[in-house]
Parts: structure tokens; C-alpha cells; sequence
């Protein structure tokens, strides 16, 4: 039951975010749709796999992204876990939340809201995650990750601030653009958990109640 109510959210999700959201979206690392209300907490879902990812991909594949979503929770504990204004998730809770499949997204968002006291709700989806072929030095294939990240009111259901991070590394000579990054990271050749949380953090950085407690 818990996973039938998972999978319709994130579709449903998927589908009102298409729909709400501008077309610019992946060219941009992040944007703010709208103004932001003034709310006690956000709710921190777990990082979610997109529904139709296990009809495309191979076991491995599939067993990689899970440890990738899982990853990905951790990072999130590290970096938000110990703030007060943001209230993160269990898959187990979630699941309790989510108690009716048919309700919507809209009446699922305030379930969650009304469940944690929170006015937004933030929802990471990782929809690629490959580990690195080689070394620090030397790599024969390079770490990929890729997610979105959205926002959503819990009173309105709109979408207020998106992220996506989709990259697979380059040697430098590839990308002569980059080499700012590549000077932070070492010219190494990172591993995906790196890659990862490097992406994540990142987007972190950007996100409207991160810099500040929630409500000041």
C-alpha cells in the first residue's frame, strides 16, 4: 500500500510540476517561481526514484539508484538534519502520512503539512546515479548523477523554487570552462557519492530557507 501511495504522489507531482513550471527549467540550476510565504518548517521527504525508472534500466542500475536515494537521505541528515526549521522524513512515515492514494496531490501535500506543522514540503527526485570506472587519477568512465528538486506550498499546491543538478564529470581539457571546479575538487576524479553530495550541497546553498531560520 505504502508504495502504491509513494509512486501516485510522485507521478502526480511530476505531472502538476510539468505543467505549473516554466520550460527553462533544466537550463537553469535554480529558480524561485513566486514569492515565498512565511511558514514555521519545511517537510524534507525522502529522495524519491522516478516511477517508470525500473522499465528502463538494468538490475544493477536499479539496486545503484536505490543506494543513491538512500545516499543522498544521508547527505540531507548532515545538512539539515540538526535545523530545527526543517522536519525530514522517513519513507515509513511518509507512508503513514500518505494513508489515501486517491486524495490528490494537492489534499496529500497538506496531509504532510498538517502531520509535521509545516508550510512547504521539498521533494528531491534522483533519476541517475553511476558509480566511476577507475581512480582518482586515472578513470575509464566518470561518476554521473543527476535529480530535481521542488518546493511546494502546503496551503496552494504551487510549485515556489526548483533545482536540478545533472553532470558527469570531464577531464579538463574537455571543458575548459570548468576549471574552477575541477581546481575545488582536487583535478581528481571523483567518486558518485562525491559528485553527489558536491551537487547537493550546492543546490543547498541556493535553497530560500537554508541561509536563515524559517520565520525570521
Amino acid at each position: 500500500m505504502g508504495n502504491t501511495v509513494r509512486k501516485l504522489f510522485l507521478l502526480v507531482c511530476f505531472v502538476s510540476f510539468v505543467l505549473s513550471a516554466c520550460s527553462s527549467f533544466y537550463d537553469e540550476e535554480t529558480k524561485q517561481l513566486g514569492p515565498l510565504p512565511e511558514i514555521s518548517c519545511v517537510a524534507v521527504l525522502p529522495t524519491a526514484i522516478p516511477v517508470a525508472y525500473g522499465d528502463m534500466h538494468t538490475a544493477a542500475a536499479i539496486e545503484a539508484i536505490r543506494d543513491g536515494s538512500t545516499f543522498l537521505d544521508s547527505v540531507m541528515a548532515d545538512e539539515l538534519g540538526g535545523r530545527p526549521e526543517f522536519r525530514l522524513l522517513t519513507e515509513n512515515q511518509l507512508d503513514a502520512i500518505l494513508g489515501n492514494p486517491w486524495g490528490g496531490v494537492l489534499q496529500q501535500v497538506r496531509d504532510i503539512g498538517q502531520a509535521t506543522g509545516c508550510g512547504a514540503v521539498l521533494e528531491t527526485t534522483l533519476s541517475k546515479y553511476r558509480e566511476r570506472v577507475g581512480n582518482t587519477m586515472s578513470a575509464e568512465i566518470s561518476a554521473a548523477a543527476a535529480f530535481s528538486m521542488e518546493l511546494i506550498a502546503v496551503e496552494s499546491g504551487t510549485v515556489l523554487w526548483v533545482a536540478s543538478f545533472d553532470e558527469s564529470q570531464k577531464a579538463l581539457s574537455e571543458d575548459i570552462f570548468s576549471f574552477n571546479k575541477a581546481q575545488k575538487r582536487g583535478f581528481r576524479w571523483l567518486s558518485v557519492q562525491e559528485l553527489s553530495r558536491d551537487g547537493l550541497k550546492s543546490r543547498l546553498e541556493d535553497f530560500p530557507y537554508f541561509q536563515k531560520a524559517v520565520g525570521e
